[in-house]
């Protein structure tokens, strides 16, 4: 069969409405697999039933198709929901996981990148609550044996803290035999189920090349939710083609409108979060009481600039030397509230660590060269800039981010980077102590710091006062 995917859902409830399958796969964003699991839920349960809702993390498999297979007492049809199974999951996805954690990790989310953490431990083979999989005790070789991707590098620590922080409390698992829960369940769908009992499995990363999604794809039904997260221009349209549909849906089941524009804004403050985006569009349908439409004011009134990373956007945009969106995001950031002087910190601050790692790049003893992979640059650089303890700060952070910010700055000349710190400097006096507009100041700087390399072909600026 083929495999629906989120622009044939509407075809996809219709078809299950009308030929229920007895197992279905959803993969994709966690959220986006739940609320369509619950829309078809709610189709097949139309003449009555009950949902058995189970986390793949408790789950206990063989007791699961122990149930698939029986008769139940009771009425209607019985949906047997796993959520968030590791049913698919190898080695081959450990890397799409790692990502993951440490998005998590960076938005402090600390139960999330735990969840994803310990499915990578069992992606890899590993037991998450054996002291013997603890990662940071991970040699190179070993680490990709199980994972099969590079070492990242640096401390990992942090995640021997994350496991005994957040505990896994589910119950020991029965099925440590030599049996393949996939395999038995495939057997079982194969086999056939009582037409009252149906499987529905949620996840998030699945290694296509396993059997069981195979079979689940030729023979029952896949639904690919799945969303590109990347920051590239046709990444961005689909995003936001997906939250856009989620505030329409929103406002449509609560009777409301929005102002035109209003959804721009609302995904500007929000971001690709998409229970974010439902749920602070239910907050402003519920603001407004009895009035249709939501207003500009009620956006400014009720949701603040809820992304955290909107700063890092622009010193991302800056080190991409990308003009347009710099002057876009620095214009939203002051009019979200973002004070000036807050803003041209953060840029000092950017172009203060550039500066120092473009420095550093210059000195042959560190070993640093441009086009370098990042475990090199973690396994054979890194060590000996920690050394250095002027510098420790700077080089506190995650090895990937300060391996990034290397290669940024191996993109500008160390002349460059010292004009751009000028400027900047130049234009906190100037936010100090001249009459224009705070937003006009900064867009000067980001001009000035942006426009053509060659000064000899710059055009020239008008001088703010």
């Amino acid at each position: 069969m083929p495999v629906y995917t989120r622009e044939k859902l509407s075809g996809f409830l219709a078809d299950a409405d009308q030929n229920p399958s007895c197992a279905y796969l959803l993969i994709g964003d966690r959220f986006l697999c739940r609320q369509t699991a619950g829309r078809l839920e709610k189709s097949l349960l139309s003449g009555g039933g009950t949902v058995h809702a189970l986390d793949g993390e408790e789950e206990e498999p063989a007791k699961t198709i122990s149930r698939l297979r029986s008769f139940s007492l009771l009425p209607g049809r019985q949906i047997y929901r796993i959520s968030d199974t590791r049913l698919f999951y190898s080695k081959q996805v450990a890397k799409s996981l790692w990502k993951r954690i440490l998005t998590a990790k960076d938005a402090k989310k600390t139960e999330t990148a735990a969840r994803h953490l310990r499915a990578m431990l069992a992606a890899g083979g590993l037991d998450p609550e054996n002291p013997d999989s603890d990662p940071a005790r991970m040699g190179n070789h070993e680490w990709k044996k199980c994972f099969d991707f590079p070492h990242p590098g640096g401390d990992l620590s942090w995640t021997t803290r994350l496991l005994m922080e957040t505990g896994n409390t589910s119950k020991p698992t029965t099925t440590t035999t030599a049996a393949d829960p996939a395999a038995l369940l495939q057997e079982t769908l194969e086999v056939g189920i009582p037409a009252s009992n149906i499987l529905i499995l949620l996840a998030e990363e699945v290694d296509k090349r396993k059997r069981l999604y195979k079979y689940l794809k030729d023979r029952q039904v896949v639904v690919d939710l799945s969303v590109d997260k990347g920051a590239g221009s046709k990444a961005r349209k689909v995003q936001k083609s997906v939250l856009v549909e989620l505030i329409r849906t929103t406002l449509n089941e609560m009777k409301k409108t929005m102002v035109p524009g209003g959804m721009d804004q609302l995904l500007d403050r929000v971001g690709f979060h998409p229970v974010a985006v439902v749920m602070e569009t239910e907050k402003l349908c519920l603001s407004i009481g009895e009035r249709d439409r939501i207003e500009r004011k009620d956006l400014d009134a009720i949701i603040g600039r809820t992304r955290q990373e909107a700063l890092f956007e622009l010193t991302g945009a800056i080190g991409n030397r990308q003009l347009g969106p710099s002057l876009i995001i620095s214009g939203r950031l002051l009019e979200n509230g973002i004070h000036p002087l807050a803003l041209v910190a953060t840029l000092r601050n950017y172009v203060r660590t550039l500066l120092l790692f473009k420095a550093l790049q210059e000195q042959p003893e560190y070993g640093y060269r441009r086009g370098m992979q990042a475990n090199v640059f973690q396994r054979q650089c890194l060590p000996k800039l920690k050394e250095q303890e002027h510098w420790k700060q700077e080089l506190k952070g995650h090895p990937y981010a300060i391996y990034m910010q290397f290669k940024t700055a191996s993109l500008f000349s160390l002349a460059e980077l010292q004009h751009w710190l000028q400027q900047v400097l130049k234009t906190e006096q100037r936010l100090k102590s001249s009459p224009l507009e705070p937003l006009t100041i900064v867009q000067h700087l980001l001009i000035t710091m942006l426009g053509p390399a060659d000064q000899k072909t710059r055009p020239a600026t008008k001088k703010l006062q």
